[in-house]
């Protein structure tokens, strides 16, 4: 608890409560103008009568770069729009302000490069009932000329499979009990704030925690993927770090799991390599076995002592 005070402050500003059935949309940013449109449509939601919404903005550069870009949707808005300055060029301490400000019920995360169709917290909210997280799908939208394997692979898309039993998710789309989360002191990893998994760590510290974790198909929100990111050097190293940071997970929560990973993580890449090698003439099929063999080369890596990769260690 201490990193969650020391981040934010014992002082810290909270939001005026709407009602039980308020959601808080956050959306945490760091130097992207596609904020504009992510909080745009969250203003725009379509809601049951029996929710009500405010937008909550973290801005997690060292300077408050995204406020004139709020202060103009703000102008124009219905909709109560906060905007809060928390520095740190870290997206746990980003993610932990928002849970620290928001004092509604229900939280909900949104990406700043993503945008969610009008009926995106409807959907989310209709399999609330009994669940204390509530993921939906985030789609990738490619650009014109993105190569063939990238659009087929699809590994910029969140998802989860409903079939089996969720125990982690992620906050690119996902609705919260906050309740839940207060009662169970439950905050984001300063340690990973670099190196993205702390929403991974977050939600199966949830499940651990005695929650129900739920996926809601059609509530599905959208990312515009920009160009620095349709590279195979950036695929591969995505794939890598989520590796290690399942590893991680692993290691904390189930030290066996994690044995038999790391363990079987040589074979496993192997075997990948070998299926790439098979699917060589079936469009998308080898980049996707390639990628799943880097997955489990992470794990492996994590397990001989390797640092996590920083995805999103930022420049000044």
């Amino acid at each position: 608890m201490k990193d969650r005070i020391s981040l934010v402050g014992k002082e810290a500003e909270k939001i005026p409560p709407h009602g039980p059935t308020t959601v808080t949309v956050a959306i945490c940013t760091f130097r992207r103008p596609s904020v504009v449109q992510a909080v745009e449509s969250a203003v725009d939601q379509r809601l049951p009568a029996d929710l009500s919404l405010h937008v909550l903005v973290i801005d997690n550069d060292i300077t408050p770069s995204a406020k004139p870009l709020i202060d103009q949707v703000r102008a124009k808005s219905s909709v109560e729009i906060s905007y809060h300055h928390v520095p740190g060029q870290n997206i746990s301490i980003a993610r932990n302000a928002a849970l620290e400000k928001c004092s509604t019920e229900l939280l909900a995360f949104l990406d700043d490069d993503e945008y969610a169709p009008p009926d995106w917290l409807e959907s989310l909210a209709a399999f609330r009932q009994g669940a204390q997280a509530v993921f939906g799908p985030s789609e990738a939208l490619y650009p014109e000329g993105t190569p063939s394997w990238l659009r087929l692979g699809d590994f910029h898309s969140n998802r989860l499979d409903r079939h089996e039993t969720i125990d982690t998710g992620y906050t690119s789309n996902v609705l919260i009990d906050m309740e839940f989360v207060r009662r169970h002191r439950l905050v984001f990893d300063p340690s990973l704030g670099e190196s993205g998994g702390e929403d991974t760590m977050f939600f199966r510290a949830l499940h651990r925690s005695g929650g129900t974790l739920r996926y809601a198909p059609k509530a599905v929100v959208h990312e515009k993927v920009v160009g620095s990111r349709l590279t195979l050097a950036w695929v591969r190293l995505r794939r890598y770090r989520a590796g290690q940071v399942y590893g991680l997970m692993l290691h904390r929560f189930d030290r066996g799991a994690y044995l038999r990973a790391v363990s079987t993580a040589p074979l496993k890449v192997l075997a990948c390599v070998v299926m790439s090698a098979a699917a060589l003439f079936r469009p998308g099929r080898a980049p996707w076995w390639l990628m799943r063999g880097v997955f489990h080369f992470g794990v492996l890596s994590f397990g001989l002592g390797a640092k996590l990769h920083r995805e999103y260690q930022r420049s000044l």
